[in-house]
């Protein structure tokens, strides 16, 4: 892989931008209308550009809102990654981290991560949120570009968590590998279960595990 160059989405980038969307999640991708939407209501991607092309992205929104106030909180993804920016930025609610899958395996995502966190505290964030997909939950689909094994025990778990409301020990979570890489990555904590989030992401049985990362010093 040669040099990767990290910068902000801007209009000219859309159609490269859904280009990498599709490559990343397959009928999940966001296209151009919605990327184009996005940014009228003022949320930043910062992209990385290698070998001319849009290789990865993280999507996210500045918020003043508490990741920790479940009210408030949005219930489904659609609204998740519809919120106007508001400020001051108490939150930033990241939507889309994706890759190429010819970029997977690489340190591409942890160094968007990386960009991700400096922005935050560039703006006085306090919390960095995600709403964590759980493939595990189902096994990745065949329209679905990640290969992942459904896991009954980590299927128990997200069950027993939506019925009951209590919150499952990290082990159990970090069965899933994409729970495992943030937790890993960012020593996240795991906030709530988002139930019927995204309903059409099948192999996550529509859940979601929002998780946040606390930026104070």
């Amino acid at each position: 892989m040669g040099p990767v160059i990290f910068r902000q989405l801007v209009e000219n980038d859309i159609p490269d931008m859904a280009a990498m969307e599709a490559a990343a999640w397959g009928p999940l991708g966001a296209s151009q209308e919605t990327i184009r939407r996005r940014l009228s209501l003022g949320h930043t991607t910062i992209i990385a550009v290698a070998e001319h092309l849009v290789a990865g992205a993280i999507g996210f929104v500045e918020t003043s809102q508490d990741p920790h106030d479940r009210e408030e909180f949005p219930k489904t993804f659609s609204a998740y990654s519809s919120l106007a920016r508001t400020g001051p930025a108490r939150s930033l609610y990241v939507y889309n981290l994706g890759l190429r899958p010819d970029f997977r395996g690489t340190d591409m995502a942890r160094r968007l991560l990386s960009q991700l966190t400096e922005h935050g505290r560039r703006v006085g964030a306090r919390w960095l949120v995600g709403d964590g997909r759980c493939p595990s939950y189902a096994g990745a689909q065949d329209d679905f570009p990640d290969k992942v094994r459904p896991n009954p025990a980590f299927r128990r778990t997200i069950d027993h968590w939506h019925r009951t409301g209590v919150t499952p020990a990290v082990e159990a979570l970090t069965r899933d590998p994409l729970l495992r890489f943030y937790r890993r990555v960012l020593q996240c904590e795991f906030l709530h279960l988002a139930p019927d989030f995204l309903p059409q992401d099948i192999s996550s049985g529509g859940f979601r595990v929002i998780f946040a990362v606390d930026l104070a010093p």
